[in-house]
């Protein structure tokens, strides 16, 4: 077996990769900073596009988009202000099984398509099991599938998991034995 030199998934024949669609002769190189930037996955040229009225830059290929700056959080804002709000306990039960989630065996870290520097993998607000890649100096870049899952993690109210998340972990060394379970030990299964 071969490994593929796109995704680095295990494939019979790494010229023509089932798995990420890669089977282009030669990778597009970015040459200086005033290159087009290049998709981390497919090394096509990205497109720039406007959503919710923040610059991103899409892939035609593989649909994946990356968010200059901050302009991730300014869209999902935008999403966070037209969402209904939610029971916490619904909220509690639908999340309980995304916290189990495994990464899948191979991990390939991508590269900014700005700096070409690989990006740090990152669980997007510690407990959403949605990963995102982050480039700390030029944005962030969400694969298509990644995108909806946000929306979804967010409409559905993850974004109040995620506070009382943080909430408890800032105060778990001063819990008293006698309280009750917290949101962490509810939705991991602690006592």
């Amino acid at each position: 077996m071969a490994f593929c030199t796109h995704c680095g998934n295990e494939v019979e024949d790494p010229a023509r990769c089932p798995i990420c669609q890669a089977g282009r002769a030669t990778p597009k190189v970015r040459r200086n900073r005033d290159d087009a930037a290049l998709c981390p996955r497919c090394e096509v040229d990205l497109e720039s596009q406007n959503m919710e009225g923040c610059l991103t830059f899409m892939c035609p290929d593989c649909r994946g988009i990356f968010f200059p700056d901050f302009s991730l959080e300014t869209v999902l804002n935008k999403l966070r202000a037209t969402c209904d709000p939610v029971d916490v306990r619904a909220v509690l039960q639908e999340f309980r099984d995304r916290f189990r989630r495994k990464l899948p065996e191979t991990v390939r870290y991508k590269k900014c398509p700005v700096c070409t520097t690989p990006m740090t993998m990152s669980n997007y607000r510690t407990v959403s099991g949605v990963i995102v890649d982050v480039c700390g100096q030029h944005g962030t870049w969400v694969d298509e599938p990644a995108f909806a899952a946000l929306a979804d993690f967010i409409c559905r109210g993850g974004d109040m998991v995620a506070n009382e998340a943080g909430r408890v972990r800032a105060r778990t060394t001063g819990r008293r034995p006698d309280e009750g379970p917290n949101l962490i030990d509810r939705l991991f299964g602690g006592d």
